[in-house]
């Protein structure tokens, strides 16, 4: 009789011991493998949290302990080990190692007890450490290595190592399994016949020895003990077993029935989720991306296809699939919005039933870093740029990594994101050369040609222009005809207003004229519409003169659910408009605000019926409309730079409400006919841009530094491979051969500045990054911006302060690109108070390079503004104070911008200055004002901002105002007192405390 028990731990109790991926996908392999291919096996199958020290060691006595003179025992152990020899269970405890883990020194009074004829067991774990592999360090000191391994083997005992002592024992990214587990399992199961345990050692060995070259480490499986004899094993067979457990191998196929994903290893509290959501099934583009491109068979993909097509399912049906494989999914979005989006939609749909781990990472002060780093999650959400700076700061991320979703692809065209798409993609890509290669599903709206994107990402495909609800687009004259072309590509002219409705409003014609009787036409027909203007401005204004002009109810809801203290001008206006039944969405508004606009827009009985905003709402918020009103085709400024098609086409994607309407309308807005047939051209019969790289063969140095980033040591004449392995040094390569020798050239000379100005170290023709050029190459900072940034550092005499530090960071080129509302010749005063506010050493610094001196003074204005920000000051006295006039205003969009964009710099900034400076701030400090620039509040003021109930910055500083600044003093004051000075929120808020409950309301 062969008796079997099989352990796999992945997820560990204790938040310290840090999670695995591949543990137990390791123990049910073997254990399917055996099942399906003996008959009548006994086995037991322990993972995760059932694989508890008690439940082990019962497993051991019904195997080991209950074994005869005729009968095999197997057995299998997956998880971590201790550098000290003990096995780590799922209930181990870091801070008490010795009493919660197996020791090996059992295991082995076991094995000489057992009457068992042969014992074999197959150990993956390792007692030694590197950053993927399967140890927990626990502070505990190495032993003789080689004794308790040969003590559990012996006669009739043999004992399969992962590794030699004193190597690590690795999970492969792709296989899913450890090394070893994964070589044995496969050796088996194409063996065909018995195999020798000598035989099978001897193959696996070569394939672990191999498959961990590749990851760029040593690994080398160790057998101990022996039978007479010789003890073989069964041939292994693929049945209805394994294949429950890994659906994706099995050959099966979705008709779009939602319950058949089960089939394909998607948890089934996740499917029970998605019938309800989705109670049509999957769509034509999902079914394909299944069908004809192995999404759920682990294959990359591109999807192209326009907004409302169903795309983002596609990466939360991989995602799904991934997580029901014990895999992590990440999802890289832009903006930190979206992100919170998601999260919050996440938590609520997988959170609960389905308990999946949900988090998130955008530069938040709520980050959750640490469980990241940890695997302590299922699902993570990040922007592009935290995304790119942890799996480059902390490269063993990207081998827990199962799945990366990265949406808005087209982003990799943007000037200002495209680099960090394209770097990290160029990161996934070359580390596919060492064996880590989680499947990228790529997600874009419509573009013009992929121009070869999916063969640089080596990937599949599906790219499509089919809308579920088919979209008219057009182009309207002040003359109410409106020329369209429907989905079907007929055109056709309609007066969609009739003559004599447009009037001038105005001194002079204007957007109005048109925009009042369109919507009083579209609202009348009970629709939901989007109106985009260019610029923040005209985005409020436009909403006021509808909210005046339309006569809709007001948007109760909505108004009930805004912040009510530190009220800005844009929170007056925002109720102005809501009251009218109209909403903005800007970046004047704070997030609360910005989420109950959408969340009214969203529902029917939401109250909010027209919503005007600027672009960014197109970008992936869920805010599908009836019609979409576009009003300029230009952005704002003095360089009115036409939009991009792809824009246009993003924007006008907006309409069409799935299960509300039988199409979508976009309609953009034109002063003549002439225009009108001009735009019509461009916009609607035109295509996308094609995909393109962001890389400026003429300014690389950002791209050299950052690529280094990626890479330990590299010979001097390999730096050029680096830059061609990007998608722009791909194109380049396909446009001109000889490309690479002049870029080869460039390279050469920009190194050698590099190295001249201690960025980069060379030995024997090997070149790496130093302290600082490493500091430096994982920052967002270009390289000009970082050199700059040292040259101010080094005429300090001293580190500077924190503060002083945040006034600094105004004076690199990426905050003289912030727009800064000042008169035309500048503001000369900004100056001298920023001398008294700073000091005259960070003064004359904030001068450096500075192009004019109304850039000197744009500088000084911007410092001054962030400090008042996080001293406290309300956003309402920001404004006045720093407003020159009406017409030169600023606002509150301008001043969270000012604090973001300084927050976004800021950590490296101050880890560049500590090795310049040779100190600075200690990472409470850091992390207390990375925290503040987020909030906007004091120091005294965060734990406020900490407390079960979320608070806006109103309401903390009303209550700082008034003596609370801590979960005491707000027990302290009462629920009426605390209702009297920040509403319902503070009642709820002493309500959650005093009954001590602990998660944090959102």
């Amino acid at each position: 009789m062969i008796r079997g028990a099989f352990f796999g731990i992945d997820r560990y109790a204790d938040p310290e011991i840090r999670d695995l991926s591949g543990a137990a996908r390791d123990a049910r392999g073997l254990w399917a493998l055996f099942s399906d291919s003996v008959e009548g096996l006994d086995a037991d199958l322990l993972v995760d949290g059932d694989a508890t020290l008690e439940a082990v060691r019962d497993a051991l006595d019904r195997t080991l302990g209950a074994a005869t003179e005729e009968d095999v025992v197997l057995l299998g152990f997956a998880g971590h080990g201790t550098p000290d020899h003990r096995l780590v269970l799922a209930d181990s405890r870091i801070d008490d190692l010795p009493a919660t883990t197996l020791d090996m020194a059992e295991l082995a009074k076991r094995f000489q007890a057992s009457r068992a004829r042969a014992v074999f067991l197959l150990l993956d774990c390792c007692f030694s450490g590197g950053a993927p592999a399967r140890v927990v360090e626990g502070g505990l000191r190495m032993r003789d290595v080689g004794v308790p391994l040969g003590t559990v083997a012996g006669r009739g005992r043999v004992l399969l190592a992962a590794s030699a002592p004193d190597e690590p024992a690795l999970e492969d990214p792709r296989g899913r399994h450890g090394l070893l587990t994964g070589a044995v399992i496969e050796a088996l199961a194409h063996s065909g016949s018995e195999v020798d345990v000598l035989t099978l050692v001897s193959d696996v060995t070569a394939s672990v020895r191999a498959a961990a070259d590749r990851l760029g480490y040593v690994q080398t499986p160790t057998m101990f003990g022996q039978v007479e004899g010789g003890l073989t094993l069964p041939p292994g067979r693929r049945g209805a077993n394994y294949y429950s457990f890994f659906p994706e191998l099995a050959p099966i196929k979705t008709d779009g029935d939602i319950t058949g994903l089960e089939a394909f290893g998607i948890p089934a509290a996740v499917v029970g989720a998605w019938r309800a959501r989705y109670p049509g099934g999957l769509n034509r583009l999902q079914v394909s991306a299944v069908n004809d491109h192995g999404v759920l068979a682990g294959a990359s993909l591109l999807v192209v296809a326009p907004t409302s097509a169903g795309k983002t399912f596609i990466g939360e049906l991989a995602a799904m699939r991934a997580v029901g494989e014990g895999r992590r999914a990440v999802f890289l979005l832009p903006y930190k919005a979206l992100v919170n989006e998601k999260f919050e939609d996440f938590s609520a749909v997988y959170g609960g039933d389905a308990g999946l781990r949900v988090v998130r990472c955008s530069g938040d002060w709520q980050d959750q870093v640490g469980d990241v780093l940890r695997g302590k999650y299922d699902i993570a959400f990040f922007t592009y740029e935290k995304f790119l700076a942890l799996s480059v700061g902390f490269p063993h991320l990207l081998h827990q990594i199962g799945l990366v979703v990265l949406d808005e692809t087209q982003f990799l065209t943007d000037e200002g994101r495209g680099m960090s798409v394209e770097l990290l993609l160029t990161q996934l890509l070359a580390m596919r050369r060492r064996g880590v290669s989680p499947q990228l599903v790529a997600l874009s709206a419509v573009i013009g040609d992929t121009n070869r994107l999916e063969c640089w990402l080596d990937c599949g495909l599906l790219a499509t222009e089919e809308r579920p609800v088919p979209l008219t687009q057009g182009v309207l004259g002040r003359s109410g005809d409106w020329r369209f072309c429907r989905e079907d590509g007929t055109e056709g002219v309609e007066a969609l207003l009739p003559w004599g409705a447009v009037v001038q409003r105005r001194q002079k014609p204007s957007s109005q004229d048109v925009i009042v009787p369109l919507l009083r036409s579209l609202v009348a027909k009970g629709e939901k519409v989007i109106v985009f203007r260019s610029a923040r401005g005209p985005s409020a204004g436009c909403a006021q003169y509808l909210a005046a002009e339309l006569g809709l109810p007001p948007a109760t809801s909505v108004l009930a659910e805004l912040p009510e203290g530190d009220g800005s001008s844009a929170s007056s206006r925002l109720r102005e408009t809501l009251e009218g039944g109209v909403a903005f969405h800007t970046t004047d508004l704070t997030r609360d605000e910005r989420v109950a606009v959408e969340r009214g827009f969203r529902s029917r009985e939401g109250g909010v019926s027209v919503l005007v905003a600027t672009s960014g709402v197109a970008a992936g918020i869920n805010t599908p409309a009836s019609t979409v009103v576009i009003c300029e085709t230009a952005f704002a400024g003095p360089k009115a730079k036409p939009y991009p098609v792809a824009q246009f086409r993003n924007m006008a994607g907006r309409a069409g409400r799935l299960g509300f309407e039988a199409e979508g309308k976009a309609i953009a807005l034109a002063e003549t006919g002439g225009e009108r047939d001009a735009l019509f051209r461009r916009y609607v019969e035109g295509s996308p841009e094609p995909m393109r790289s962001s890389f400026d063969e003429r300014r690389p140095g950002t791209w050299v530094l950052r690529l280094l980033t990626q890479v330990g040591t590299v010979p001097r004449g390999a730096v050029v491979d680096l830059v061609a392995n990007t998608y722009g040094g791909f194109l380049a390569s396909l446009r001109d051969p000889g490309w690479r020798a002049g870029m080869a050239m460039r390279v050469e000379d920009l190194v050698e500045r590099m190295v001249r100005d201690g960025l980069i170290d060379e030995e024997d023709g090997d070149l790496r990054l130093s302290m600082l050029g490493r500091a430096c190459g994982e920052s967002p900072l270009s390289l000009q911006s970082a050199i700059r940034l040292v040259e101010m550092l080094r005429r300090l005499d001293q580190a500077p302060s924190p503060e002083e530090m945040l006034a600094l960071v105004e004076a690199l080129p990426e905050r003289d690109q912030a727009y800064t509302p000042q008169l035309r010749n500048g503001e000369q005063q900004w100056q001298s108070t920023a001398s008294y506010r700073f000091g005259s050493d960070v003064s004359y610094l904030l001068r450096t390079r500075a192009e004019s001196d109304k850039a000197y003074y744009a500088r000084c204005k911007r410092a001054l503004i962030v400090a008042d920000w996080i001293a406290g000051v309300g956003i309402a006295e920001i404004e006045e104070g720093y407003s020159a006039n009406g017409f030169v205003a600023v606002r509150p969009g301008d001043v969270r911008g000012f604090a973001d964009g300084t927050r976004y710099l800021l950590d490296a900034v101050f880890r560049i200055a500590a090795i310049v400076m040779g100190s600075g701030p200690n990472a409470e400090e850091v992390d207390r004002l990375m925290a503040r620039l987020e909030l906007g509040l004091p120091t005294d003021a965060l734990p406020l901002a900490e407390l079960p109930v979320a608070l806006d910055r109103g309401a903390v500083l009303a209550l700082l105002r008034d003596g609370i600044a801590s979960s005491e003093d707000v027990l302290a004051a009462g629920a009426e007192r605390l209702g009297r000075l920040v509403g319902f929120v503070g009642r709820r808020l002493f309500d959650r405390l005093t009954a001590g409950s602990q998660p944090r309301d959102p």
